[in-house]
């Protein structure tokens, strides 16, 4: 996506940090739920390390992401966290941790296959009591096509974005997002972009499977936003060999 590469300077606009408070402290409350003694976490797909930001004050936090511009945002607001590039489906940083968190980045993979290379690839990073906590966008059981908007200024900058989710075949297993980025530098100019991306929509007994292929027990925790938001959950995965 253009978004994750050569328009990354723009995220802290469309997806401010600010936003993820809530959210965080949501998973928290799930992540301490199973785990509550985690102090070394890694994420897997970080983008532009807004989830750290509140998280990295309860534990420590490695971030790694394919993307070299989005470490480059998380590193702004993140200094104090180890960054990392690579795949999430093979990379390997030779240690051991008590949580690794993938957030919606685990979406854009349509390829059970690959996600079960993502899980084993978490697993050999998990020290015996560590768990895995996934939350993935979307289920088969509570996908609906939905719309989204959003962004805001910075100064003279300032970038409004329209998104729209879609499933158009249901029986591929993968669903279509259309986005519309306006961009306003601070000169003023306007500038459009338009971006696509497609994710995968598996069921939860898909989900529960590949993690049980890859030596968990999947666990679904609905996650409660103060503001309706559909139906979410997040996947806790703790070891069973």
């Amino acid at each position: 996506m253009k978004l994750y590469n050569e328009l990354a300077d723009w995220w802290p606009l469309m997806s401010p940090h600010t936003e993820y408070e809530e959210e965080a402290g949501l998973y928290l409350e799930i992540i301490r739920r199973y785990h509550p003694d985690v102090k070394k976490a890694v994420e897997f797909g970080s983008g532009g390390g807004s989830n750290a930001y509140y998280l990295k004050r309860h534990f420590s936090m490695t971030l790694t992401d394919l993307s070299p511009d989005m470490l480059r945002v998380s590193r702004e607001l993140n200094p104090d966290c180890e960054h990392i590039q690579g795949d999430m489906r093979n990379l390997y940083l030779g240690d051991a941790y008590d949580l690794v968190f993938i957030h919606d980045a685990i979406t854009y993979f349509t390829d059970k296959a690959e996600l079960l290379g993502v899980m084993h690839n978490a697993k050999r990073h998990l020290n015996e009591k560590g768990i895995l906590m996934i939350m993935t966008d979307q289920f088969a059981e509570t996908f609906k096509s939905n719309t989204d908007h959003g962004g805001i200024d910075q100064g003279k900058r300032g970038m409004r974005y329209l998104e729209w989710t879609y499933d158009n075949d249901s029986e591929d297993k993968v669903t279509e997002t259309e986005y519309v980025y306006v961009m306003r530098e601070e000169d003023g100019t306007v500038v459009r972009e338009y971006d696509h991306s497609k994710g995968g929509l598996f069921s939860m007994p898909e989900w529960e499977e590949l993690l049980a292929q890859a030596g968990f027990q999947a666990h679904f925790e609905r996650v409660e936003y103060t503001e309706a938001k559909g139906n979410y959950f997040a996947i806790v995965a703790t070891r069973i060999v």
